[in-house]
């Protein structure tokens, strides 16, 4: 809880300053709030993928940080017009010819501009969220789920991996247990986050069990052998070698 208030202070901050430094640009500080606030859908997309694309190895880690910005870049250009269009009908609302008023600030649709912004956002969040993650005390992760029509709580830590079956899934735990749930893989790699490496289409295992990786399978430290298909072959050995 107390990482999570830091975390959002962090950005209250930061749109506070932009704030300040858009009202050096002629805008009032209720609109530069406005803008500045439109900037957090880019540097929350960014937030949320960013973990997830640093793991991949170099070749697709580049072209994908270059896609996130450029996608990130368009939804914000885009949100900043739009803002300025509310602002205009704020000020005019019995104006109806499609024009802007005041005129869309050239700086704050500068492509380097916000790319700076956008790094500032979501990088800073970035390194103050890992800093935060290693000086201060966690409570264990856990995950709660319906296995069977019972709710089943568990250590994220003791789940060794996420087996894809059909039309469900079976959650195997480190003490041998297996739960049985309805929830897609797809949905457990998202809750279970960047400590869970997918390497097949039908297997999400946890990054910290990974003792051993050939050319098409991991070893787990518990002995047990998975296989590791072409389509996630070199994320998954990239992400287990990190790890190790």
């Amino acid at each position: 809880m107390k990482q999570k208030l830091i975390i959002t202070a962090y950005w209250i901050l930061m749109i506070l300053l932009t704030a300040l430094m858009l009202c050096s640009l002629d805008y009032t500080f209720k609109e530069s709030c406005l803008l500045a606030t439109l900037l957090l859908p880019g540097g929350i997309i960014i937030k949320f993928m960013l973990p997830k694309i640093l793991l991949q190895p170099v070749n697709t880690r580049i072209r994908d940080l270059l896609l996130l910005f450029i996608t990130a870049l368009i939804i914000e250009i885009l949100l900043i017009f739009i803002g300025h269009g509310i602002l205009f009908s704020l000020k005019h609302p019995y104006y109806y010819e499609p024009y802007f008023e005041p005129m869309v600030s050239n700086m704050i649709v500068n492509p380097v501009f916000l790319t700076l912004l956008l790094i500032l956002f979501s990088g800073g969040d970035h390194l103050l969220d890992g800093y935060l993650t290693k000086h201060l005390k966690q409570a264990p992760k856990t995950i709660t789920f319906t296995s069977d029509r019972k709710p089943v709580t568990l250590l994220q830590a003791d789940i060794l991996y996420v087996e894809s079956n059909d039309t469900e899934v079976w959650i195997h735990a480190a003490d041998g247990q297996k739960y049985r749930n309805k929830t897609p893989i797809s949905q457990w790699e998202n809750m279970l986050g960047i400590e869970f490496v997918r390497i097949h289409r039908s297997f999400l295992v946890s990054r910290a069990q990974i003792i051993n990786t050939q050319a098409d399978t991991v070893t787990l430290k518990n002995q047990e052998t998975l296989p590791i298909s072409k389509k996630y072959q070199n994320f998954a050995n990239f992400a287990a070698l990190t790890d190790n």
